[in-house]
């Protein structure tokens, strides 16, 4: 180990140059989405359809470049929100002033703020409720069912890869004392601007399926607005009774210190469409197990409540260039089976006390496409075990 303190000092800046750069490339993506979006949804179209024959443009006309523009005027509306999501990010974020020192966005990154819209729709409209309570709603009263509502306000609940906040918002609305973690700026500074800057429920409207053309129904469901939030969390604190928080970084640095004290522990946890965006499961379950509080005896109320698939996020990134040498973390990937995954939660010290599987659910999806992905989902209460001496 390196003790120059000059060389810790590098160490320290470099670390916090990469997430300046981090977050200011995030903010950059919220502010080019509008620019981006027409020059990759609506103007190549444009230019295809003046590339038809004469015919094939009058029978179109005006049908279809009417249609084009109304995705014009939704993009423009999608990006003044985001532009006021942004600004209010780079204050709450204390963001560089001087924004010729942010960092360029990404292709990917642009892309992510599509996607956050979508999850906007999901998580904080009213049109999605349905699909909100097959997951949420199910962890919730799986929760419920545990603990007596006298007992709730000494309740902790941890809410890891906690997104936009709604599941760990309506946690706390239960009476639990509720905590919310993410490791994403895009959901970050997303949901910082829904719960604590939102100022009435329905405030805003965002246009989230004017991203794909295929399986559309009808020009008018494709172009529809929805309105957001359906809750307003920043003028109902009664609700909350104040027990709500949110954490930003990495689950497992956060919460996975071996030196964690009986203050860091929680009495339950809830991961919701979680497990499979990790590199190895296996971490998940060691620092799940760690942070949940300790328990003595086999009738003390410590659970681990989980729903979502396994579409493993890291698949694809697999690094097989190089067997023999040094595994890249970056890329490395472990994709359980859902028979292994249970087992391995077992013997990692939890007792699975109940198990549903093939829930048929939707990730943010648009009810009125003519098709959508639509996943089996695993859902389980795991109950945490004493340890063996």
């Amino acid at each position: 180990m390196n003790g120059d303190p000059n060389f810790r000092d590098q160490v320290t800046e470099s670390a916090e140059v990469l997430e300046r750069n981090a977050l200011t490339s995030t903010l950059n993506s919220f502010l080019v989405y509008g620019k981006a979006a027409h020059a990759n949804l609506t103007r190549p179209r444009f230019k295809a359809f003046y590339s038809l024959s004469p015919a094939h443009q009058g029978l179109l006309q005006p049908s279809y470049t009417e249609h084009l523009d109304q995705i014009d005027k939704a993009i423009d509306s999608n990006a003044s929100f985001l532009r006021l999501v942004a600004q209010y990010g780079a204050n709450e974020f204390e963001a560089p002033q001087d924004m010729r020192e942010w960092e360029g966005a990404t292709a990917f990154q642009v892309d992510q703020t599509r996607s956050t819209i979508k999850q906007i729709y999901r998580d904080w409209s009213s049109e999605a409720a349905s699909e909100r309570d097959i997951c949420y709603g199910r962890v919730i009263r799986a929760l419920n069912n545990i603990y007596d509502p006298g007992n709730r306000a000494s309740t902790k609940v941890l809410i890891p890869g906690a997104g936009l906040g709604r599941l760990a918002y309506d946690v706390a609305c239960e009476g639990y004392v509720s905590q919310g973690n993410e490791f994403s700026y895009h959901m970050l500074i997303v949901s910082n601007f829904i719960l604590n800057l939102t100022t009435k429920v329905d405030e805003f409207a965002i246009y989230p399926f004017i991203h794909t053309f295929s399986h559309t129904s009808t020009a008018s469901n494709q172009v529809r607005q929805v309105t957001i939030p359906d809750r307003c969390p920043s003028t109902s604190g009664s609700e909350t009774g104040g027990n709500f928080s949110f954490t930003a970084g990495s689950f497992t640095d956060i919460y996975g210190r071996p030196d964690a004290g009986p203050e860091d522990k929680w009495d339950a946890i809830l991961t919701v469409f979680f497990l499979d965006t990790a590199h190895n499961v296996l971490d998940y379950i060691d620092v799940i197990r760690r942070t949940l509080k300790d328990v003595s005896s086999s009738d003390e109320d410590v659970y681990w409540i989980n729903f979502g698939p396994l579409l493993y996020h890291f698949e694809d990134e697999q690094n097989l260039s190089d067997i023999g040498g040094a595994a890249n973390q970056d890329k490395l990937s472990i994709e359980l089976p859902l028979d292994i995954l249970v087992s391995m939660v077992e013997r990692c010290g939890f007792s699975v006390e109940v198990l549903e599987t093939g829930i048929t659910s939707t990730y943010a999806a648009d009810e009125k496409a003519m098709g959508k992905w639509v996943f089996e989902s695993v859902f389980w209460v795991a109950r945490k075990l004493p340890a063996v001496a």
